[in-house]
């Protein structure tokens, strides 16, 4: 299909652990894809290679496409990646004198986070993980700042010298600035960061007043070494994503994907690009409320099922949630982003077998990309779910994958076979029983998602995406008790995120600690928004964003509690009724977080933080309404074995389904294909196609 006219695409990549998925939207909401395998020794080749795919879709060459492109957005792993298998940059941590060991100690909570259960239960598996920075790479200096921000003692130029020598002798490639609340008064941190640019020009520097301006030490400090860790990195990938798309006729802002659920500007990617972790599953959450709004789904549970992971959501009347604290390799880190949670289960997901209780696992270790599952043959040995979901006969042995990637079946299965001896299961049990554990340890993930913050599953809509979700959703979606899944667009869920990322709202958020509690020093308050409201205001207009809103919220809770719950902050002027507005708007929070019932207005709260968040105003993307379709038919059948009926039955094969408003269902079991996806329909269960091209599967 030639498609030409005039400007108009959107274009959005995500790479994946597994696949690279690239979108691109015309002006009438016509959607190409491209989905290759991820490259891990050259992201940036996986990059536009997809957008390559996704263009001769369309007819086009990626100059031409390009050339025609309003946007390009981009979800990036890269600087996860790197935290994950630490090939970071070696970096120095400046701190305030006497607190060079704060990364060391870390928090109460330092022994238990980000262990596993095992770990948990098992007091020998469980220590401390290594400091961020090791101690000879820390360097302290004569200074002090008081919470109140006034300067008590002075950062000496002989100091400065001293610790700018040890960095340049040191060979450091990054600098993290850390000084006890800078956040308050930054000029310290300043003067180190203005001495260590002039003297070391090709150092990345990171400060913890722009990073992560808020209380808390710990948290604080390894948020501004992450920053620094992957900022070399991160520049030289970023540059070299601009410099291939202007080469490739674009001639635009390249935007990059934040973990806030927004869209950045390259500059600010590459000065923050702690930011951009966990960047394309937060693309597909917000997607998912901004487009599922529109289709009628304000209550959706969302499942990303990748090659790697399953990340898992909640959005509430057409609302994602929030979080401010981030676990990262068992580190905490501030970094604002949307309420994201992930396990270690996806196609690439390992089977294996525990060595002490001799049980059958799987996962959380993913095969990944290379040298992924077995049937991949590119050198993987270890079974995998996507090896099982093979012998299981709901992948067919005969497509190509993305990129063309063949599929050895009789690999598969010799290494399922294999593993099934030594559990005394036949190969067809044994992968069974790796479907039926993987998407056990699913179906946990949602409930902690739900059901442990008080919030019922079965009252939400299920969205399963991702390339490995269609052959899943259908099984944990009933072992958590939902009556309705839908996979949005059919094919175009295998790339949700990449779909999601061009749509999304430049956003910059500026925030401020805010230690107040009822009565309410309302004119205390109104100083603090209206000096964030001035940033804000300065940032659009030096940004020239011309459309814009200004959303204002504020971490609360009732008095003596620790976690806060986000609530929006009223509109108007900040008198009394904007008070007790505020503290409805608290209550309601907390009780929608929570769950009925669980507010206690007569408390009183408190406000631990501001932020004013800049959001421009983005067209929605076109979305094709789809006239009435014929009853479908199968085009083939091939044998399928299902865990319902113990025993494989040849099974009706669909290639897609045409969109329709009132075309009969596909009654289970059946399997559902499209070049990026296969949908499964198990016993019992219903699938149809609406108005909007989603599946709709009746469990």
């Amino acid at each position: 299909m030639a498609v030409g006219g005039g400007l108009g695409f959107l274009v959005g990549v995500d790479i994946g652990g597994t696949f690279t998925d690239a979108v691109v939207m015309t002006p009438d909401g016509v959607v190409a894809v491209g989905k290759v395998s991820t490259t891990p020794d050259d992201f940036s080749r996986g990059f536009f290679t997809g957008i390559d795919a996704a263009a001769g879709e369309l007819g086009l060459s990626t100059v031409d496409l390009l050339g025609q492109t309003d946007r390009i957005a981009h979800g990036t792993t890269v600087g996860i990646n790197a935290l994950v298998t630490g090939v970071v940059a070696r970096t120095a941590l400046i701190t305030t004198k006497g607190h060079a060991d704060a990364i060391r100690a870390m928090g109460g909570e330092g022994r238990i986070l980000g262990a596993s259960i095992e770990q948990l239960l098992d007091y020998r598996l469980s220590s401390k993980p290594d400091p961020v920075v090791a101690p000879d790479d820390v360097f302290e200096v004569t200074e002090r700042v008081d919470r109140d921000g006034d300067v008590v003692v002075e950062l000496r130029e002989a100091e400065v010298d001293r610790v700018v020598d040890r960095v340049a002798e040191g060979g450091y490639a990054a600098a993290a600035v850390s000084l006890l609340w800078s956040f308050m008064n930054p000029a310290h941190e300043q003067a180190l960061a203005t001495a260590l640019a002039e003297r070391l020009p090709d150092v990345f520097i990171s400060c913890a007043h722009e990073v992560a301006p808020r209380i808390g030490e710990y948290g604080r400090t390894v948020s501004t070494v992450f920053n620094a860790q992957i900022g070399p990195l991160m520049v030289g990938y970023i540059q070299r994503i601009v410099d291939g798309a202007a080469e490739r006729g674009y001639d635009g802002d390249v935007l990059f994907g934040q973990a806030e659920g927004g869209l950045a500007t390259a500059a600010e990617a590459a000065r923050l690009p702690l930011t951009t972790l966990q960047s394309g599953p937060v693309a597909g959450v917000v997607a998912a409320a901004v487009v599922g709004s529109r289709m009628g789904y304000p209550n959706v549970v969302v499942t990303d099922m990748g090659g790697t992971t399953l990340d898992v959501a909640t959005i509430t009347d057409g609302q994602v949630g929030y979080r401010e604290e981030s676990e990262t390799v068992r580190q905490l880190s501030y970094l604002r982003k949307v309420d994201v949670e992930s396990v270690g289960a996806g196609g690439g997901s390992i089977a294996w077998v525990h060595p002490e209780t001799g049980r059958l696992r799987v996962g959380p270790q993913s095969a990944g990309a290379v040298p992924g599952p077995i049937c991949y043959g590119r050198g993987g040995t270890e079974v995998t779910v996507t090896d099982a979901d093979l012998v299981l006969g709901v992948l067919d042995p005969s497509r190509r994958l993305a990129g063309g990637l063949e599929l050895d079946y009789d690999a598969a299965y010799e290494g399922i076979a294999a593993l099934g001896e030594t559990l005394g299961l036949d190969p067809l049990a044994c992968a069974a029983g790796i479907v039926e554990i993987v998407d056990s340890r699913m179906e946990d993930l949602i409930r902690r998602v739900t059901v442990q913050r008080g919030q019922d599953p079965r009252s939400f809509t299920l969205w399963g995406y991702g390339g490995a979700s269609g052959a899943h959703a259908g099984l944990y979606g009933k072992g958590i008790g939902v009556t309705e899944v839908v996979f949005p667009l059919a094919d175009t869920a295998s790339v949700w995120s990449a779909y999601g990322l061009p749509q999304l709202d430049r956003v910059r958020t500026f925030a401020a600690n805010a230690f107040f509690q009822t009565p309410f020093d309302l004119e205390q308050m109104a100083a603090v928004l209206n000096s964030l409201e001035t940033e804000a205001h300065e940032y659009a207009e030096a940004a020239g964003l011309e459309r814009f809103n200004l959303v204002r919220r504020a971490e609360m809770k009732y008095p003596l509690q620790v976690h806060t719950v986000e609530t929006p902050l009223p509109d108007g002027d900040i008198d009394d009724a904007w008070a007790t507005a505020l503290l409805a708007n608290f209550n309601a929070a907390y009780e929608g977080r929570y769950g009925p019932g669980t507010g206690f207005a007569a408390a009183g709260a408190a406000t631990t933080a501001m932020r004013v968040t800049v959001q421009t105003a983005t067209p929605p993307a076109p979305l094709l309404d789809y006239a009435n379709g014929t009853a479908p038919t199968p085009d083939r059948e091939r044998p399928v074995y299902w865990r319902e009926m113990g025993k494989s039955i040849p099974t009706p094969i669909f290639d897609g389904l045409a969109p329709s408003a009132d075309a009969a269902s596909v009654s289970g079991p059946a399997i559902i294909e499209y070049p990026h996806t296969t949908v499964v329909v198990r016993p019992g269960q219903q699938l149809r196609s609406d108005r909007y091209g989603n599946l709709v599967l009746t469990l």
